[in-house]
């Protein structure tokens, strides 16, 4: 369906009421690249994908996260549902244990099959439960429509923010 201008305003501005208008999450380019190969590899058959994302949490004039790397393990997964197998939480300490600085876990990623990158209520209720801090954030990819948005909750609502990738 579309959206009429005078709709779409008054949308952004209920979500820039909620959301400060600052960008706020930086993901390094090394580290979306493995998260969307993964998204996409699982594409190829007809999974879902999901993953840890890695980072810090820093301040300058607010607070604002950093996702440095992504990891990910054993999936039980379908076109329609991901979640980590009951081996995946050995394999994914093991992953973050080799991990040589000082890091944080600053959300997670899935994808979606050809449904678009936005938040299921499964999602919202998955961020809600484990990823409920400021600085946490969820990346929703779609490789089949090629799209990429990522999330955040803000006064318990998901809300759509922007991101910057870097070098």
């Amino acid at each position: 369906f579309a959206v009429t201008g005078e709709r779409r305003r008054a949308e952004e501005e209920k979500v820039e009421s909620r959301w400060r208008g600052e960008l706020d999450f930086y993901i390094r380019e090394k580290a979306c690249y493995k998260f969307l190969k993964h998204c996409y590899e699982m594409a190829l058959h007809g999974k879902e994908a999901m993953g840890f994302l890695i980072g810090d949490v820093r301040q300058w004039n607010g607070i604002y996260s950093v996702v440095h790397d992504a990891v990910t393990a054993s999936l039980d997964a379908s076109p329609v549902y991901v979640r980590f197998s009951k081996e995946a939480y050995e394999e994914i300490f093991d992953k973050l244990d080799e991990i040589d600085y000082e890091y944080v876990i600053v959300g997670w990623y899935h994808s979606h099959l050809g449904y678009t990158s936005f938040m299921s209520s499964i999602d919202i209720e998955t961020q809600r439960k484990y990823f409920n801090q400021p600085f946490h954030a969820s990346i929703v990819v779609d490789p089949i429509e090629k799209q990429m948005k990522s999330f955040r909750l803000i006064d318990n609502e998901c809300i759509e923010i922007p991101y910057a990738i870097f070098r």
